[in-house]
């Protein structure tokens, strides 16, 4: 038997460079194993970390009663109060205290007998509640905000809920952080969607097991092709087909042993170098690598599989020479090719590479194909989830879009310019264990965008409906007409919605649940007035030397004895910024520079020379205003004097002078004849004696004022009311204050109503003035889009008098917003999503890598077996005097053709296998079906991919066989002999 295995275990080049092969192709799959494992165990940290130990459960029991698990069960009721559409929840009395983060947080518990709402009055007021048409008298009352239920729910205590009509009923239990439908939902979400991932990798590992045995097959067969005279020897001596098949199906055996344990070893190497490389590029990661248990049952079931792939592939590969009769064996293999008769056969013909190796090289490309699908989806549901769009705005460096905090007057101004946008707020949801991606958006806006089309039911009218996708009801069977309670995101909280519609669009945008934004904000942490980010399209491109900074507000001022202009700007950007500013005054300029963070604002003194006297126009960025100065540089207020519009005869009012605020003393007022003096007040009182308009004219050094008196027998005393609005300009940022000024010029007291009306805000008071007095009422407006708003101020049932300003921003919003970037800071939960998308980017790196590493060796492979077949053509090429480059040209051009096919036929196998498996509700990640995008552009990647693949890898196998001298080629390989004598071996 020595002499047998002298025959057929000689061991080459050609065994080295197979155990190679091999253990490329094993890289990807221990490579694919340790990343995959090791993703779950740190996700399943992260949740230990961050988890939230509740849980929300529909139940049948009566309200009140206790589960086991259970720490309270709540009554929701579906109602009207005063005619609006509201949820109450009933809490018992006994609720307690939540602990979820180290945060204690507490139900609300109102007064017996009645319903607390935020917002509501403060004193409690009667109000009609209509439960399936019977109505009740219940007080309401206002209440405190509260984390987990939301503010617009009314809270009563259970007994005065269930008294209403028909409940249903909600319990909080207590789970060890695998509560089917999380109170705190986020990093649940991520734990059940990384096990779906990484139950993809192990589906991939399986498929990448084909490779392995295409490799091995190749390579013995090969081996075997070569060692045709040694099997004849062995046949002819004795040798059973059956022992030469064992003997070559221990030597693939052998063959994959050594790979496999080199394989190991590359597959560690080249993970740890992909996060090595992430960590020096700055991508956070933490993966741990250790050889773990998961990791040992997951490369021990692999060995198995792959050792069982080199038994089938050797017995396979050696069956065929092992069955055949000695004579046939020594006979040298006929490699000429015919020249095909029809043009299409010329056209399909081959002069090197045989068409053998299209199957090999399609199997190879195939599962390559596959994983890279399915990679290519996983990028698109798990990378930028934000995205089915084309420009995502989010916060300066936020390290995904749920830490990104937006204002959604963004959008609106946006919108105001003819753009498309939608603002939106991502939630990660699970709902009875199937975890899945909730969006916060204006279903308008968003559907504009998306391009989605509602197939059932309507779109949403209240903060409370939901569409759901048709992927999502496949997974999770919810559907029109359900109504479902699902768990807070990225804060604790809970919330009950109604599935109004279904919606079918491309992409993963069907495997989601779309809530109103108000929803969105009370299960996250995002602001009040804000959004995670804005999806657009058609925002313009930043434009050169352009700066996000704007200013609102310029005057002049004297400082430490200079005169110079006081300047305050914001930056409308969300990224810092930097703007030089020039400013005019008059003829005289000056330069200065601001710079600014993200949404700041700030104010700088600007000293400026050779200011002079007189009527000046200031210019700093977009202010431009008329300035009035003495020879000093000081600002001369225009002189005004304010008196009543109209007067009862008889009546002294008290007339008022002054430039802006300043009161005028000694100022001269004439009217009817009349000539007075100004008190150290600025005030006078002058007599209208009869009926009559009379012009009031008041002067002081250069400058005089007028103004119109009407006197009648019936004219009311009324209050005088002067309206102000700062600052001048104010950006998307500012909170504008407009004062009304009320003052009472008559001898009686007045009492009466100031109303100071302005965007969504409206301001009332009640107000006495004695004679002489003035009272002030200020009110500060939200923050607006950029555009003209009006400002309204009444005096009991005077006129009214409006002042209109102007938020800036819609000239460089596009700008500001086309800058965006992402920061890296962040605490607690931010870090822990930060840190798992971060993995996940290199856990794809990785993959993609060695996935392209392992295509490389296996087609080499089936290539190689190829080439070496038509090993005497290439020889005796080469020995009539054709050059390499001339026979890699020809197998270029054979490759081509093979490879086109290959690749083509790859694809069709690989699409057929995912849309298979996705009929059979399997490859999903996160909640969503991995559905590949197969637009024309991809199709052709990956096709081009696929021939580009084969090409270099005929190449690299011809190159083997042009290095060596033209007369080895033609000669066959001879029998060696044991070892101790001289071989005739020629290689």
């Amino acid at each position: 038997m020595g002499y047998r295995r002298a025959l057929s275990f000689g061991w080459e080049k050609r065994d080295t460079l197979a155990v190679l092969v091999i253990a490329l192709t094993v890289s990807f799959l221990v490579g694919a194993a340790l990343l995959g494992v090791a993703l779950g165990n740190q996700t399943t940290t992260i949740s230990d970390e961050f988890g939230t130990g509740y849980g929300i459960e529909h139940t049948s029991a009566a309200p009140g009663a206790t589960q086991s698990d259970s720490v309270a069960t709540l009554a929701l009721v579906h109602a009207t109060v005063d005619g609006e559409p509201v949820t109450i929840v009933g809490v018992p009395d006994d609720a307690p205290t939540l602990t979820v983060r180290d945060q204690s947080v507490s139900l609300p518990a109102p007064a017996e007998g009645t319903l607390a709402v935020v917002g509501g009055p403060n004193s409690p007021t009667n109000a009609e509640v209509a439960v399936n048409g019977e109505t009740t008298t219940v007080s309401v009352t206002g209440r405190s905000p509260n984390p987990v239920i939301e503010d617009t729910w009314y809270v009563g205590r259970l007994e005065t809920v269930s008294e209403l009509g028909p409940t249903e009923r909600v319990a909080l239990t207590t789970s060890d952080g695998d509560a089917a439908t999380p109170l705190l939902s986020a990093l649940r979400f991520f734990v059940l969607g990384t096990e779906e991932l990484v139950r993809i990798l192990q589906l991939a590992t399986l498929a990448s097991g084909i490779l392995v045995g295409v490799t091995i097959y190749s390579v013995v067969r090969i081996t075997i092709k070569e060692r045709r005279p040694d099997i004849a020897v062995l046949r002819s001596t004795g040798a059973t087909p059956l022992q030469v098949v064992a003997l070559y199906t221990f030597r693939a055996v052998v063959l994959s042993g050594l790979g496999l344990a080199l394989g190991y070893s590359f597959g560690v190497i080249i993970v740890r170098a992909v996060l090595n490389a992430a960590i020096y590029l700055g991508l956070p990661t933490s993966l741990s690598l250790a050889i773990s248990p998961p990791v040992v049952g997951l490369l021990g079931i692999a060995t198995v599989v792959l050792l069982g792939a080199g038994i089938v592939a050797g017995i396979l590969a050696s069956y065929p020479e092992a069955t055949a009769a000695p004579e046939v064996l020594t006979s040298t293999p006929k490699t000429e090719r015919t020249d095909p008769a029809t043009a299409l056969g010329r056209l399909v013909s081959t002069q090197i590479v045989g068409w053998e190796a299209a199957v090999p090289v399609a199997a190879t490309l195939s599962v390559f194909m596959g994983v890279i699908l399915l990679l290519s989806a996983i990028v698109g549901a798990v990378g930028p989830l934000s995205g089915v769009g084309q420009q995502t705005i989010t916060e300066p460096d936020a390290p995904h879009p749920i830490a990104s905090n937006v204002p959604e007057s963004y959008a609106t101004t946006l919108r105001g310019q003819g753009i498309d946008v939608s603002p939106e707020i991502l939630l990660f949801e699970v709902y009875d264990d199937t975890p899945f991606v909730a969006r916060g958006v204006n279903y308008s806006a968003y559907s504009s965008l998306a391009r989605t089309t509602i197939t059932d039911g309507r779109p949403p009218q209240s903060r409370h409906e939901a569409l759901v996708g048709a992927d999502l009801t496949r997974a999770t069977g919810i559907d029109v007409g359900e109504t479902i309670v699902v768990g807070g995101s990225t804060t604790p909280g809970l919330t009950r919605v109604e599935v109004v519609g279904k919606f079918e669009g491309s992409g993963i945008q069907d495997d989601q649940l779309l809530v109103s934004l108000d929803t969105a904000r009370h299960l996250t942490t995002t602001g009040t007035q804000s959004v995670q980010f804005i999806r657009t399209r058609g925002l313009a491109d930043t434009a050169e030397n352009t700066s996000t900074i704007v200013v609102t507000s310029a005057s002049v001022t004297r400082k430490n004895g200079t005169t110079g202009v006081e300047v305050s700007a914001t930056n409308l950007g969300l990224a810092d910024a930097t703007r030089p500013l020039t400013i005019s005054l008059g003829e005289s300029q000056a330069q200065t520079t601001v710079s600014l963070e993200s949404r700041r604002s700030t104010t700088v003194f600007v000293p400026v020379e050779s200011v002079r006297e007189g009527t000046q126009t200031l210019a700093v960025g977009e202010v431009s205003k008329s300035v009035t100065l003495d020879e000093r540089g000081r600002v001369v207020e225009p002189l005004t004097v304010t008196a009543p519009a109209e007067a009862p005869v008889d009546a002294a009012p008290q007339l008022f002078v002054s430039r802006g605020t300043t009161p005028v003393s000694n100022a001269t007022i004439s009217v009817a004849g009349q000539t007075v003096t100004t008190n150290d007040k600025g005030r006078v009182r002058v007599s209208f004696n009869s009926t009559g308009s009379y012009t009031v004219t008041a002067s002081d050094a250069d400058q005089t004022a007028t103004t119109e008196v009407s006197v009648s027998e019936d004219a009311q005393r009324r209050p005088l009311q002067t309206l102000s609005v700062s600052p001048d300009a104010p950006s998307l940022f500012t909170k504008p204050t407009a004062t009304v000024i009320v003052s009472n010029p008559w001898e009686d007291t007045l009492t009466t109503t100031v109303s100071l009306r302005g965007p969504n805000t409206a301001r009332d008071q009640r107000v006495s003035l004695p004679p002489g007095a003035t009272k002030r009422l200020s009110a500060k407006f939200p923050q607006r889009p950029a555009g003209e708003y009006t400002v309204t101020s009444q005096v009991g049932d005077a006129e009214p008098m409006t002042r209109t300003y102007a938020v800036q921003g819609d000239q460089r919003l596009g700008v500001a917003l086309a800058e965006s970037g992402r920061y890296s800071s962040g605490g607690g939960l931010t870090q822990a999503i930060q840190l798992v998308f971060g993995n996940i980017e290199v856990l794809l790196a990785a993959v993609i890598t060695l996935m392209g590493v392992m295509t490389v060796g296996s087609t080499t492979a089936a290539f190689t077996r190829s080439i070496y077949s038509a090993r005497h053509m290439i020889g005796v090429y080469r020995a009539t005097g054709a050059r390499r480059q001339d026979i890699l040209a020809l197998v270029f051009i054979d490759t081509l053709k093979i490879g086109l096919v290959s690749a083509v036929g790859a694809l069709v196998v690989a699409v057929v296998a995912v849309v298979g498996l996705l009929s059979l509700g399997e490859l999903r990640v996160f909640g969503i079906a991995l559905t590949p995008t197969l637009s024309l552009p991809v199709v052709a990647g990956m096709v081009a991919a696929g021939v580009l693949l084969a090409v270099t890898s005929a190449s690299l196998a011809t190159v083997s066989l042009l290095l060596r001298d033209p007369a080895a080629l033609l000669v066959d390989r001879h029998i060696p002999v044991p070892a101790g004598n001289t071989s005739n071996t020629h290689e």
